[in-house]
């Protein structure tokens, strides 16, 4: 069994969730960025790992399952977060909607940008769509996303010990049918009217990523080295910097303008993205230099906000959401600027994850110490 924490989850993830805000935060870099790591970018990644841990999380230390205790956290867990979203997004919707009434020019202007300008067409229709997960806008359909994957823990979890070849077969084919399709659900706050993030599609690399932290939990290699593979996975993640670049920029025109877009569409997460992101996070693995980054004091902060990420991401997010906003104002921010507020944004989200684990290490001290009992006195 496993013991000790494996760091390389955490820094994979950290900075994952530094890419993810850069690349949402609509700076006149943040594509270039996007496209210059391949076909796959941080979302891909931070599923991957989400996977992983959720294994580590939940799969019992004895590898008993017994199904109504293995669903009780999962599903709790998918409730915070539910709840977590739904607060956010009404909130949001109730700040503007003050802003819209006091007749606030940076409020009808950043309602535009953000792609909530269509909610008070029908405010209780639309807010009851956010409770129903019906009404998204811009990047709010991540966390849902993440809700329905950690939902499904149990049921993976349990299949994958009864019936492992099932529960590939079927994942397999409910994202090559979700894909090909085009299944997805209703999302009324975007022009295409479905999620950005299929988690018909997503929950195929979230289920490798389980596997793969099931293997770590049970103290078997989580990703075993072999040299052809490596070579194979190494030389693919370098090709595919260049590939990328040069068809979604049109330096070269694809083969199949379709094709292309099908093996490579976010929302569906296409093959092409899915096979990127597996040999980035297996060629990282088998790097000796990469678990002594991980294990080191240098890169602690990031991976922090790795065992952090749920709160990293919201704030994340919600900073990227405001990035958004300055960039899409009549006033061009300069590169400089632009640099300034990304670099403020990613120290800020360092803070809070050094925040959070000195709060949490506070609290398991108080746990090994508990205060002592009040002196009882010697007459009662």
């Amino acid at each position: 069994m496993v013991k000790a924490r494996e760091n390389r989850i955490d820094l994979i993830r950290g900075l994952s969730l530094l890419l993810i805000f850069v690349g949402h935060s609509s700076f006149s870099f943040s594509e270039g960025l996007q496209h210059s790591r391949g076909f796959a970018d941080a979302s891909e990644l931070f599923v991957l790992m989400a996977g992983i841990s959720a294994a580590l999380a939940y799969y019992p230390r004895g590898g008993a399952l017994d199904f109504p205790s293995l669903a009780a956290k999962p599903l709790r867990r998918a409730g915070k977060i539910y709840a977590v979203h739904v607060a956010l997004l009404v909130g949001l919707v109730g700040l503007f909607s003050v802003g819209l009434a006091k007749d606030l020019p940076i409020f009808a202007q950043a309602s535009a940008i953000l792609g909530l300008t269509g909610f008070w067409s029908d405010p209780l229709g639309n807010l009851a769509s956010i409770f129903l997960l019906r009404y998204m806008p811009g990047n709010f359909d991540i966390l849902p996303m993440y809700v329905i994957l950690i939902a499904c823990v149990p049921l993976f979890l349990y299949l994958n010990d009864r019936a492992p070849k099932l529960l590939i077969c079927g994942s397999l084919l409910v994202w090559l049918g979700a894909g090909f399709g085009h299944v997805n659900f209703v999302n009324t706050a975007l022009p295409e009217g479905h999620w950005y993030f299929d988690p018909l599609s997503w929950q195929l690399i979230f289920l490798i990523g389980l596997v793969i932290g099931v293997r770590l939990k049970t103290g078997r290699p989580a990703l075993p080295y072999n040299r052809a593979l490596f070579i194979a996975a190494a030389a693919f993640c370098v090709l595919a910097v260049p590939a990328n670049i040069l068809f979604h920029f049109h330096f070269i025109e694809p083969p199949s303008e379709w094709l292309y877009r099908a093996m490579t569409s976010k929302t569906n997460d296409g093959i092409l993205r899915l096979v990127n992101a597996i040999a980035i996070v297996y060629v990282l693995w088998n790097i000796e230099a990469v678990r002594r980054l991980a294990d080191g004091s240098f890169l602690q902060p990031i991976c922090v906000i790795g065992r952090h990420s749920m709160p990293v991401f919201i704030t994340g997010l919600l900073l990227s959401d405001l990035m958004t906003v300055s960039m899409g104002l009549p006033r061009s921010l300069t590169l400089p600027e632009q640099i300034l507020l990304m670099t403020a944004g990613v120290l800020l989200q360092l803070v809070v994850g050094q925040y959070l684990e000195a709060r949490k290490n506070c609290t398991s001290l108080s746990r090994s110490h508990p205060a002592p009992a009040e002196a009882k006195g010697a007459t009662r």
